[in-house]
């Protein structure tokens, strides 16, 4: 392995042959190509492979949990939509049988109590008046928000402005502008830097708008600076908003308005418009502050037939009993446990438990968060320290191997 070169004394003829070691250039040349050419190549390769495999792997699980969330979302669409459809069904039906009813009765009287009285004959044109005038009329419609993150929808963040909210898609938390609650709180704003912010909303559901409004949080003597002003609404014609049709301009968020008041912007009942699945809010102007817009909640109503509710699991109060006394007892088990906004809203945890709503979050970090992302370090992690530890052992091996042939050559 090594090429000796033997000095004899004169003096002294048998004196033992010292082996001159080669240079560390040619030494680190030998370990390179025992250690990495036969070893470490594809030890590499497999982790690496590894490491995009559980990669590809969990973004396809977040794919999956966003693909669930849209199929739940559109099975809510279509069985509100369903019941709009059997409630007009049963309400055009029974008007027009309670008509035929009350109409029958005044023709039978008037044939059974057939009279040449002029009396009579006036009498019956007033019953049939009045039977006429008590037609029953369609119920009143009612008014909810299609933009509710509650309802199924959500903001499309790659036709929105980038945003505090959104970090990256893993711990996206823009539908907390969308999220409908009375009172939205200060440290959860939507806030960009964008000279001219837009946020794309998809609805809940297909409607004809009614009217839009903005609601800023609750401000101490002067209104901030980054709140916004004055604000448009398009509606989006087709997916990438590229066609639009105006709804609202110039709607204006007033100072002088009660602190933190939701300011509602209505739309014209002549403006031809069909059902609308997408809107875009386009903020124009805030109050004064040059560098960042910061949004808190808006909305978009439209009208129903039937009011509509969510519906609470059956173990609701449970639910909310327990993360009320995780939150005031253990925090660590608050931390650990489901908390997300879905969760706190949909079991309405909200008046037993405000503080746990005013810090809730739309995608949580609890035990199936912190098991992901401990795996995937641990994957990233582990081949460094086996490359380490190789490292380490091949140069104690080497530096054996020449002790070892310095003495014994």
């Amino acid at each position: 392995m090594f090429t000796t070169a033997r000095q004899r004394d004169p003096l002294f003829s048998d004196t033992l042959d010292i082996e001159e070691p080669e240079t560390k250039r040619k030494i680190w040349y030998h370990w390179f190509i025992i250690r990495i050419r036969q070893y470490m190549i594809l030890e590499i390769s497999f982790f690496i492979c590894l490491i995009m495999i559980l990669y590809r792997l969990q973004t396809i699980s977040n794919q999956n949990d966003r693909v669930l969330e849209i199929v739940s979302s559109m099975e809510r669409k279509l069985a509100a939509r369903e019941s709009n459809e059997d409630i007009s069904q049963s309400e055009n039906t029974k008007p027009s049988e309670q008509s035929l009813k009350k109409m029958k009765s005044p023709v039978q009287k008037s044939t059974e109590k057939l009279k040449p009285s002029v009396s009579k004959m006036k009498q019956s044109t007033s019953q049939t008046e009045e039977n006429t005038v008590n037609v029953p009329t369609p119920k009143e419609r009612f008014r909810f928000n299609a933009a509710n993150y509650l309802l199924g929808a959500s903001v499309a963040t790659h036709l929105s402005s980038r945003s505090s909210l959104y970090t990256n898609a893993g711990s996206d938390q823009s539908n907390l502008v969308i999220l409908d609650r009375p009172q939205p709180p200060a440290d959860k704003a939507w806030c960009t830097e964008d000279k001219n912010p837009v946020i794309t909303i998809n609805l809940a559901q297909y409607i004809k708008p009614i009217s839009v409004s903005y609601q800023h949080t609750r401000w101490n003597v002067y209104i901030p600076s980054e709140a916004p002003k004055i604000y448009d609404v398009v509606a989006c014609l087709d997916f990438y908003c590229k066609e639009w049709e105006p709804l609202a301009s110039n709607c204006q968020y007033s100072q002088h308005e009660p602190n933190g008041a939701e300011q509602t912007c209505d739309i014209s009942p002549d403006l031809d418009v069909p059902l609308i699945g997408k809107v875009q809010f386009r903020f124009r102007e805030n109050y004064g502050d040059p560098n960042m817009t910061c949004v808190n909640l808006v909305r978009v109503y439209g009208e129903t037939k039937t009011p509509i509710k969510i519906e609470k699991p059956w173990n609701s109060e449970k639910t909310c009993a327990d993360l009320k006394w995780y939150y005031h007892n253990m925090y660590i088990g608050y931390y650990w446990t489901d908390k997300n906004c879905s969760v706190l809203y949909g079991n309405n945890c909200c008046s037993e438990c405000p503080e746990c709503c005013q810090e809730c979050l739309i995608t949580d970090y609890n035990r199936h968060t912190f098991f992901s992302n401990s795996m995937f370090l641990l994957v990233i992690i582990a081949p460094v320290l086996l490359m380490c530890l190789s490292y380490c052992l091949s140069r104690r091996r080497l530096g054996r191997n020449i002790i070892s042939a310095t003495l014994f050559s």
